[in-house]
């Protein structure tokens, strides 16, 4: 019956807004794409709301582990719909209502087509069956004694679980774009599209903003200073162009010059945000644990670019609703889960780089200079532990070390008592620290000497930095 009500609001809505396109049969093959990407625009949505539960409850679970005497307020699902998903209290058109339309309004495609997009939706909706049991197991679980090291461990390899099913959901997902992507573009020059200059301006905006966003959830910089200059560019063509320069009424309603406004501002908001990643890589304390790369995709920049936080997609889907364009609309990107572990299991000796294989050195970092020292460090292990003190005469140096890219030491005083640093390096590509002054103390520049080991005998290098420029040293392991 509902899905019966669904049919025709469909049939209502998509004859007079989102999907009133013409009679011609390649508008017909936008509309059946368009399908496959609200299924998968909603089910990020849903896994919005799975990703929330599942971040609360995995910090009241460390809380617990460490202070014995915290009352965690573990969720239930009795306050929930039984399937999130398949549920209208949180959409206008649940997920699976419109993998339903999807697989139906499929058969105006081409039939070789229509599977492989099926084949996707399906996984899809695979996944998102998964996550939305996995609410149900984890009550199971922590329903057990918390006091019981076995089911701790069984609760957190649970989370475990939820963080491949949000990465399997970002990699179907990705293939299903591309797969509406290549059918798209094979009937795109049959359509009669308005404004094609504006739609070229807005979807370079995105693709771009997209190139980066997939970046940062593979947790890597590569490339990513060529990226930074494809966005800046695309961002400044979006503010140079005027819709009134088109010298159309429809364009200069009131509905699509608020949502261009705001897509604007969103724009130079997720440029300002990558930039912020890129150069400074600064990391609110509450998210330190987490790391540089889910801080900026899950909480400064995704709200930029998916529909809530109003962010670039969301605008772009607007403004083509409005007028009822015969064009593809914009896939969303999902959050991607971490979990993370109370102190009491998870004894870190020595720290890591939350980022992947580093392919480049960075140049500026927090607006300044950085320099590469003439000589590097080699060590003969992957886990290195590093001294670092004043080798002269304490004047009030204090600064900030970074490790590939994580500020692992910050506003810290330097003195003649040796402060330790345990790094474990990554097995490929770039290994580095940075000096980064945090003021001049009484001599400038403020100069750290680092000690280590190497062949069993011990060494040290002498790093300087000031208010304008920061020193890096590249960490070399050289295998016996």
């Amino acid at each position: 019956m509902r899905f019966i009500l669904f049919l025709l609001s469909f049939i209502l809505i998509h004859s007079s807004t989102v999907a009133q396109l013409t009679n011609s049969t390649e508008s017909k093959k936008v509309e059946a794409l368009n399908n496959y990407v609200f299924f998968a625009n909603e089910c990020a949505h849903g896994m919005l709301i799975v990703h929330g539960l599942l971040y609360r409850f995995n910090q009241d679970l460390n809380k617990k582990i460490d202070m014995d005497s915290y009352q965690v307020n573990f969720y239930s699902n009795k306050d929930l719909p039984a399937d999130i998903f398949d549920n209208t209290w949180f959409y206008d058109i649940a997920p699976y209502d419109w993998h339903k339309m999807a697989e139906i309004m499929s058969s105006v495609l081409p039939a070789a087509s229509a599977r492989e997009l099926n084949l996707h939706a399906d996984q899809l909706k695979i996944i998102v069956v998964d996550i939305n049991s996995l609410r149900f197991s984890l009550e199971k679980l922590i329903a057990a004694d918390m006091n019981n090291q076995d089911n701790v461990l069984a609760v957190y390899n649970e989370l475990e679980r939820a963080t491949t099913l949000f990465n399997d959901f970002h990699t179907q997902q990705q293939k299903l774009r591309l797969g509406i992507d290549k059918v798209y573009y094979k009937i795109k020059s049959s359509l009669d599209i308005e404004f094609p200059n504006l739609i070229s301006t807005m979807d370079n905006a995105y693709r771009v903003s997209l190139a980066i966003m997939n970046t940062l959830h593979a947790k890597t910089d590569e490339g990513l200073s060529e990226k930074i200059e494809k966005l800046n560019t695309a961002q400044a063509n979006l503010k140079a162009t005027s819709l009134e320069s088109y010298n159309s009424t429809r364009l200069l309603s009131r509905e699509v010059k608020g949502h261009y406004k705001n897509l604007r501002s969103q724009a130079e908001k997720f440029s300002q945000g990558t930039n912020d990643f890129y150069y400074t890589a600064d990391v609110p304390a509450e998210y330190k644990m987490y790391g540089k790369y889910y801080y900026y995709y899950n909480k400064d920049l995704i709200s930029k670019f998916n529909r809530f936080g109003i962010g670039i997609v969301f605008e772009i889907n607007s403004i083509l609703d409005y007028l009822r364009s015969d064009q593809l609309r914009y896939m969303e990107v999902p959050h991607f889960y971490q979990v993370v572990y109370p102190k009491k299991i998870e004894k870190v000796d020595h720290l890591s780089s939350t980022a992947g294989t580093l392919t480049a050195l960075p140049t500026k970092l927090k607006n300044r200079e950085v320099l590469v020292a003439s000589k590097s460090i080699k060590v003969d292990s992957n886990k290195v532990v590093f001294e670092l003190y004043d080798h002269m005469i304490e004047d009030g140096d204090i600064v900030s070390i970074n490790f590939n890219g994580d500020w692992v030491i910050e506003n810290r005083k330097i003195t003649t008592k040796p402060y330790e640093l345990k790094v474990q390096l990554n097995p490929e590509g770039k290994n580095y620290i940075i000096l980064h002054a945090e003021n001049v103390g009484h001599r400038p520049p403020n100069t750290m000497a680092v000690s280590y080991m190497y062949n069993g005998n011990r060494k040290q290098i002498v790093m300087k930095a000031d208010l304008n420029t920061s020193e890096m040293i590249e960490i070399l392991q050289v295998n016996k």
